[in-house]
């Protein structure tokens, strides 16, 4: 049985927790948060160990895996501390929010020779593994150009995050989409962006970050790639995130639209229902569950997961890039 512990118990670490408990070869043995009434909902809830300190949890408890699930940029003292202990770690997207830590966690985990795979969900939703395996078939022959936009609405930065302020739409959505076109497009490399971004309605509430980001990236032979982000939508869109991409080939192009899930529900409020995520014969069935479960058998069978640390400084850099185009409001280089 594979030892897990779980850091950060917001709404990821609680998903996360409850898919260990369906996982035949692993256990939930500790938790930690650094918000109290979380830590102890989480104690309670999970009757495990809880610690408001993962170094103590680290040091006191017996892990075989760790799963980091702190805000964005919260990521680097528990791989730093896993890795120290040989213990094989799955971290939220991004990997850092900056390079330098990224590149410092990169070499942390090689030295440890510790397994860490980065926690790109979407590698596992059904649209895009069905859209990456057409890719790898050949269908679209090669892919010229891709078009991405993930927006979420405004209730993200002002209601579910604690820490909007501390991270943009960039850090925290355009993992998601430019992961997808690093997948797809794994021959080739980015290697510069231009961006630009908006900054005034989330500000005008007391959240200095930005409302949205557009960049355009060119990769090494030749194409280019286009994202857009933003979390200010209205609270009314039938769906709390709006995500679309277009994948345009020599010899056809594949459209993917996460928005429409195929359900629409019309009542008090139009919404659309989740159906990537529904639970079957009591089992999760979203893409974080199955991610997590191929998390479990990379650490038992020993095997090396694509979405690897390595994954994990790239997007990192191109999202820093990003970052730092909008802020210079030149090209910069990757």
């Amino acid at each position: 049985m594979i030892r897990f512990g779980i850091v950060g118990m917001g709404i990821r670490g609680s998903l996360f927790a409850d898919t260990l408990q369906q996982n035949p070869y692993a256990a939930l043995v500790a938790v930690s948060d650094a918000y109290e009434g979380t830590l102890e909902a989480s104690k309670q809830k999970y009757k495990v160990p809880g610690y408001l300190d993962v170094a103590e949890m680290i040091e006191r408890e017996t892990l075989d895996a760790l799963v980091i699930a702190t805000p964005d940029f919260l990521h680097r003292e528990p791989v730093l501390l896993a890795a120290a202990k040989g213990i094989h770690i799955m971290v939220e997207k991004p990997f850092s929010t900056s390079v330098e830590e990224a590149l410092e966690m990169h070499e942390a985990v090689e030295q440890a020779g510790i397994i860490c795979m980065i926690a790109f969900e979407n590698r596992w939703n059904a649209p895009f593994v069905a859209v990456k395996n057409a890719v790898e078939r050949g269908e679209l022959g090669t892919i010229l150009n891709v078009n991405a936009r993930l927006n979420d609405t405004i209730f993200v930065p002002t209601k579910m995050l604690k820490w909007a302020q501390n991270s943009t739409p960039g850090w925290f959505l355009f993992p998601h989409a430019t992961d997808i076109a690093l997948w797809l497009k794994k021959e080739s490399k980015p290697v510069s962006v231009y961006a630009a971004g908006t900054k005034r309605k989330l500000a005008a509430m007391g959240i200095d970050t930005y409302d949205a980001i557009q960049t355009i990236v060119s990769f090494d032979d030749g194409t280019n790639a286009s994202f857009t982000t933003s979390w200010v939508l209205p609270e009314s869109m039938p769906l709390i995130y709006d995500f679309k991409v277009e994948i345009i080939g020599e010899n056809g192009a594949l459209y993917v639209d996460l928005a429409d899930q195929m359900v629409r529900h019309a009542g008090n409020v139009y919404s659309h229902m989740h159906t990537l995520g529904t639970t079957i014969n009591g089992q999760l069935t979203s893409a974080p569950n199955y991610m997590l479960h191929a998390f479990v058998d990379h650490v038992r069978l020993g095997t090396h997961p694509e979405a690897d640390a390595a994954s994990g400084v790239l997007n990192t850099r191109l999202v820093h890039a990003i970052h730092r185009s909008v802020t210079s409001g030149q090209v910069e280089r990757i």
